[in-house]
């Protein structure tokens, strides 16, 4: 029964890497790419995205004023903007046409200090994005992020597989287990010891790829073991009221971050409705995520009044969790180490996926040449006949 079962899980271990393991392999170079796509999109296009610190930045209400000239044409509106994550960066404002679902996004950038354009592109036609898009949705749409969420639970059960079927060598010596050796056992090395000793990593990253692909499924579960009262769910909207005049956005931002104390204003969403709120996003203290941080507060777009936050500092260890699945997959959550280890091991499918297919092809050529030395035999023999 052992062997049987061993040979089971050898055959779905073996085919399960040669008809996907060609898309583990780049759904891995790709992200590798990505662990670090805001600098190199930054050294790509400096004149795009780098300015020169020229005094103190500028009203919000300016900055965003002038962005709107820009890219407010053809039905499209303001969604939301990135701050400037360095003193030399620029402010990245997103538009968004309303009238045609699911239409790409169209990125202005502005100087914080000139308040002066800078340049736009368009989301997915130049190379960060494109790459960022083909790692996350194939390039395919909501469709395409289902495909890249089903790979991930195949890969989990790949690597399961390959860490059942290497494991009787650990039982024999640690030497059989991790050596690599020369000759003909080389391929079969390569492919074993980089794999295992990149399990912990591949199992984490595939885990948490899955659960941002499907995070709806991993709710109920975390409702189970949840030590927060539930609250019932309230739709934020603004009430226009008798005066129906909007906050500015900087008075927005100000308020969003008097809620979040000690905190980093990391993006903010627009109201884009008459009952519409603004939505500070920010980093505190503590916050696992280094690029866009957890916290949020949600400000009512006439009166100013917070109706809610999401503060980092009161999560249960359910809301922790989830909180550090995206840090996890990109390797922030571990500064600039944990990032190079995400991107080194992200090369590592694309080495499983050749060694694997030589390692296939070679047996069965070696099968392919003992049928020819049969076929040869017995003609040989009713030759001699």
């Amino acid at each position: 029964m052992g062997k049987r079962w061993r040979a089971y899980w050898f055959t779905v271990h073996r085919w399960l890497g040669l008809t996907v393991g060609l898309l583990f392999a780049l759904l891995g170079l790709t992200g590798s790419f990505l662990v670090f796509h805001h600098a190199i999109d930054a050294w790509i296009e400096p004149d795009l995205l780098r300015v020169e610190r020229s005094g103190e930045p500028r009203p919000l209400a300016e900055v965003f004023d002038v962005a709107r000239s820009v890219g407010q044409q053809d039905g499209r509106v303001l969604k939301f903007a990135d701050a400037p994550r360095e003193e030399d960066r620029v402010w990245t404002v997103w538009f968004q046409s309303d009238a045609v679902p699911g239409s790409p996004f169209h990125h202005v950038y502005v100087d914080p200090y000139t308040a002066e354009v800078t340049g736009q592109r368009v989301r997915g036609t130049y190379l960060v994005t494109w790459l960022y898009l083909l790692h996350i949705q194939l390039l395919a749409g909501h469709n395409g992020e289902i495909v890249v969420g089903l790979t991930g639970i195949v890969l989990l059960v790949s690597i399961v597989s390959g860490l059942y079927l290497w494991w009787p060598l650990w039982k024999h010596s640690w030497r059989s287990a991790f050596a690599i050796r020369s000759g003909s056992r080389l391929m079969f090395d390569l492919h074993k010891t980089p794999g295992i000793v990149s399990v912990p990593f591949l199992l984490v990253i595939a885990f948490t790829g899955v659960y941002m692909v499907f995070p709806g499924w991993f709710t109920p579960v975390g409702k189970l073991f949840s030590t927060k009262e539930p609250k019932p769910e309230v739709k934020l909207k603004s009430e226009p009221g008798s005066n129906p005049v909007p906050i500015t956005v900087d008075q927005a931002v100000e308020i969003g971050l008097a809620a979040l104390p000690e905190s980093q204003l990391n993006r903010i969403h627009f109201p884009t409705k008459p009952d519409g709120v603004f939505m500070i996003r920010a980093r505190q203290p503590g916050d696992i995520r280094q690029w866009m941080g957890s916290s949020r507060a949600w400000v009512e777009q006439y009166s100013g009044e917070v109706l809610s936050v999401r503060d980092i500092r009161e999560q249960d260890a359910v809301d922790t969790f989830f909180a550090w699945q995206f840090p996890l997959h990109n390797g922030e959550a571990f500064g600039l180490v944990g990032r190079w280890c995400v991107f080194v091991v992200g090369f590592l499918p694309a080495m499983l996926y050749v060694t694997g297919f030589c390692l296939w092809w070679r047996k069965g050529r070696a099968r392919r040449k003992q049928q020819r030395n049969r076929v040869k035999r017995s003609t040989d023999s009713t030759t001699a006949e």
